[in-house]
Formats: structure tokens, C-alpha cells, sequence
């Protein structure tokens, strides 16, 4: 499992998606809550902004992000086991 720690790039993207994840589960119960409906647009935003921030230095983050107009870009940079999680 990556460490969080060591890439401090994932912990606004794994904190910002937690966020979502509740606030879809409220949201299921609670379908007309302006706070949280305005909220989760807030974090929508957020998380897409860490998911951008995360990917313009790492790369793709989720294999449906890849950029495979040329070529098969999934595979480019360094893998776990050749550092590319420090």
C-alpha cells in the first residue's frame, strides 16, 4: 500500500475523496439539503483540483485518466518497485 506520508501529493486527493464518499452517503438520505449539496460541489472541486495537481506531477492516477491519444501512456514513469513511491 503507498504510504500517504511519502507523497504528500495523495493526501489531499485521499482526503478530498473520503469527504465525497460521506457526503454521497448523506446525500442519500438527505436529497434536499441545500448546506450539503452546496458543500459537496465544494469538495467536488477540491478533489478534482488534487486529482490535477497529483497527475501534472505523477501521471495518470486512475487508469480510465489516461492520455492515450498517441500512445499507451499508463506505463510511463517509474513503477513502485522502481522507486515510484518515494
Amino acid at each position: 500500500m503507498i504510504n500517504p506520508n511519502r507523497d504528500p501529493l495523495l493526501q489531499p486527493v485521499y482526503e478530498a475523496g473520503f469527504t465525497l464518499d460521506e457526503l454521497v452517503l448523506f446525500l442519500d438520505t438527505h436529497t434536499c439539503d441545500a448546506g450539503a449539496l452546496a458543500y459537496y460541489r465544494q469538495v467536488s472541486a477540491r478533489y478534482a483540483q488534487a486529482v490535477s495537481d497529483y497527475e501534472s506531477q505523477r501521471g495518470p492516477l486512475t487508469i480510465d485518466r489516461v492520455n492515450s491519444a498517441n500512445y499507451w501512456t499508463w506505463v510511463e514513469g517509474p513503477w513502485p518497485w522502481e522507486g515510484g513511491c518515494e
